[in-house]
């Protein structure tokens, strides 16, 4: 399988059905795809598309560099004998023996500095860090891979310090810093060049399966040949993503089938939070993968908190949910700011961002594996389990926004169940299984959910259910569209519910039982979103919960008046053709004319039009390092929440370029309310049957030139995906990389 770039396009092959099969046979010839590639991306895209063995074919994206926030450097007198585990149940643990022996956590990162003297000081078989890959190499840069091509080898180094931090976080281990699985070995995929600014999501992609496949191998490093011996991951996490709430994005379904098959994975809620709910990451948002967000469990004096604010709260940049199909996300929380761990140069820094909480989950399924096993004793059904266990292990945050209000609790939309505790998930008799009560929209309401309970203890246990509702608050703003974080105002919204009576489960049965949710009365003209969680407590003192959650959406509600400014593109949209449109017209063209489907030469539709691809991201064009031949052609799909800038160069969709002249530019986008069902009130709209409401602005503009700035179009060979050592499509869960 090839990556090419001028299409810049992902294929996964699947199995129709519903298990996950092996591809036996490529689904496409290479030989074919490379014919398709020199024409335009549309084109090739509805070529591909219906061929056998193609389920889905994405357009690929660029993935920026996580964000952090620096504090101290360390180590110093102040922070020596350093530690938070107090506050999530690892000093316990530790206190017991507990340590991750016998784990292997694979991240997916910038490198590690596997010289680092609390992270093992060397690099293979071992060593802490028992191997591990570099995939870009030193120079790669995604803008111009022209001149800076990925050059793979076998030494992850990092040369920026973000993965020898989340590294430290998980495994570290010197006389005054502890990580949280300090005898936990470890895997290093780098998928960052040395001087970071973004990688891409197929190289993400194959990091993640390169993490899966690591079995028996040998590699080279740095001209000594290593037995690697079996490198299997049974845990991985990566701080990495961007805002995009589709659960069926590539990069989260392969991370859910990778979950299918017994893996742990962890990912970074986030660090959007300002934006306020429904901007959910890329990377954590797939089904079974534990979503991280962050909090403050600081109470040293630098970190300028005193009397009631001292004790864990939520920290402000971390992401909310829930993603774009309503799923409650994140998952869990876990210390995220001020975090001390290692750096390069044998150094340490306090770092924040939910690229820290994510590790420090990482390191607890690392605590597990050692203790109990890992896929491989479990079976597939492994990662299932302990996401549950550590997903309800939760305690209950306050709210804070840009105040604290102990009167509210923090919603599941924001933190998950709560502050993770690890005594929890290790020694708990009771075993949930559930999936988060995702109650969906008013249209859509789904009241009754299923949960099983398992006592996996020596004793029985006698249950009691309790529903604790948290902050409940309007998500619409009329200016922002959905409210930005300073701007929620939390409320108690209780919904009414039917629990489970109290119910005596014995040593190793299993019960299933179910809880049943109404509508709360309120009024719903400002798109009220309520949550909470469903308490479940043993007589022996133990306590678990499951979230539940749902945003209550009127038949009558407009939303046009909540997305009134052009480009903010469907936060809501469930639908693959629900997307932005840009179209060229004739001079003159009215919406009078509207015919679907459009058709090149008839009533006046020109064709539509294209984007530079990630135009947003720089604030001129720069010929050295922009392509104007890379595009995206319009309707784009799958577009996040928020404003998006599009560069147009005039080529069309259809491969051919506009001739000077004046035209009419018609440029939709939709704004949804939270549910499926709409009316068909403007004739443009029809272009996407079935949207709720449709918005267009339309311009006459004048193309006085056609010529392309900058070089030509690279006529390279296409980029093969490089792996370690070898292409690693993840042919037994059935998903393969074009």
């Amino acid at each position: 399988m090839k990556s090419y770039n001028l299409l810049k396009v992902l294929l996964v092959a699947a199995s129709v059905a519903a298990d996950v099969k092996a591809v036996n046979k490529p689904a496409v010839r290479s030989s074919r795809i490379g014919r398709a590639s020199a024409g335009n991306t549309r084109k090739f895209i509805v070529e591909v598309e219906p061929m056998e063995g193609v389920v889905n074919v994405w357009q690929a994206h660029k993935v920026a560099m996580p964000k952090v926030e620096f504090s101290e450097s360390g180590p110093s007198s102040s922070i020596r004998n350093y530690s938070i585990h107090h506050w999530t149940g690892v000093d316990k643990l530790h206190a017991a023996g507990i340590r991750g022996k016998g784990s292997t956590v694979a991240i997916i990162d910038t490198g590690i500095d596997y010289t680092h003297k609390a992270l093992g000081g060397c690099f293979g078989p071992g060593c802490k860090v028992k191997g591990g890959y570099d995939l870009v190499g030193a120079d790669w840069e995604t803008h111009n891979e022209r001149m800076h091509p990925k050059q793979p080898d076998n030494d992850p180094m990092d040369y920026q310090g973000h993965g020898t931090h989340v590294a430290g976080i998980i495994a570290a281990k010197n006389e005054w810093l502890t990580g949280v699985a300090p005898e936990a070995e470890l895997l290093i995929y780098k998928v960052f060049s040395d001087d970071p600014w973004e990688t891409d999501e197929e190289t993400i992609m194959q990091a993640l399966c390169d993490a899966y496949n690591a079995g028996v191998s040998t590699i080279m490093h740095k001209y000594v040949l290593l037995l690697t011996g079996n490198l299997k991951a049974d845990v991985i996490t990566s701080s990495i993503g961007q805002p995009n709430g589709w659960s069926d994005n590539p990069w989260a379904m392969l991370a859910s089938r990778l979950v299918d098959k017994g893996v742990v994975v962890i990912a970074s809620a986030g660090n959007e939070g300002e934006f306020g709910p429904f901007y959910s990451s890329s990377g954590a948002v797939g089904r079974g993968v534990l979503a991280v967000a962050a909090a403050n469990v600081t109470t040293k004096p630098n970190a300028n908190r005193t009397g009631e604010d001292l004790g864990p709260l939520p920290v402000y940049f971390t992401t909310w949910g829930p993603t774009n199909e309503l799923l409650l996300k994140p998952d869990i929380t876990a210390p995220g700011y001020m975090i001390m761990s290692t750096v390069l140069n044998q150094s340490y820094e306090e770092l924040s961002g939910t690229s820290m909480s994510a590790p420090y989950i990482a390191g607890i399924a690392a605590l597990f594996v050692g203790q109990y096993g890992g896929r491989a004793f479990n079976g597939a059904g492994f990662a299932k389990m302990l996401r549950d266990r550590i997903a309800s292990s939760g305690t209950t945050l306050p709210f804070v926004n840009n105040r604290l209000m102990r009167k509210y609790k923090a919603s599941p939309f924001q933190v998950g169940t709560g502050l993770v505790d690890a005594w929890k998930v290790l020694n708990y008799d009771t075993q949930l299984e559930y999936e988060p009560f995702s109650l969906m929209d008013t249209e859509l309401f789904r009241p009754r959910w299923s949960f099983n309970i398992t006592n996996t203890g020596g004793r029985a246990h006698e249950y009691s259910f309790k529903l604790e509702p948290q902050a409940g608050f309007n998500i619409y703003d009329p200016e922002y569209g959905v409210a930005l974080l300073y701007a929620i105002e939390p409320k108690n919204i209780d919904p009414p519910v039917r629990l489970p009576h109290r119910v005596l489960i014995e040593p190793g049965e299993t019960r299933e039982l179910s809880v049943t949710f109404g509508l709360p009365d309120v009024d719903d003209d400002y798109l009220p979103l309520y949550s909470g969680k469903v308490l479940i407590n043993s007589d022996h003192g133990e306590k678990l919960a499951i979230p539940y959650g749902e945003t209550l959406a009127g038949a009558a509600y407009d939303t046009e008046k909540a997305f009134d400014n052009m480009f903010i593109v469907d936060p809501f949209v469930t639908d693959p053709d629900k997307d932005s449109a840009w179209d060229i017209f004739e001079q003159g063209w009215s919406e009078s004319l509207w015919t679907y489907p459009p058709r090149v030469g008839r009533h006046g539709f020109i064709g539509s039009a294209t984007t530079m691809r990630d135009a947003e991201e720089f604030w001129f064009f720069d010929p050295t390092v922009n392509d104007p031949n890379d595009t995206l052609p319009f309707p784009l799909k799958r577009q996040s929440r928020g404003f998006h800038v599009f560069w147009w160069f005039g080529k069309l969709a259809n491969g051919t370029r506009i001739a000077p002249g004046n035209y009419t530019s018609s440029a939709l986008r939709q704004s949804k309310h939270l549910r499926s069902l709409g009316c068909h009130e403007q004739p443009y709209g029809q272009q996407y049957p079935g949207a709720a409401v449709q918005r267009y602005t339309q311009l006459d503009i004048e193309v006085q030139s056609t010529q392309v700035p900058g070089p030509e179009p690279w006529k390279g060979a296409p980029k093969k995906l490089t792996g370690n050592g070898s292409l690693l499509p993840c042919e037994d869960l059935a998903l393969g990389l074009g």
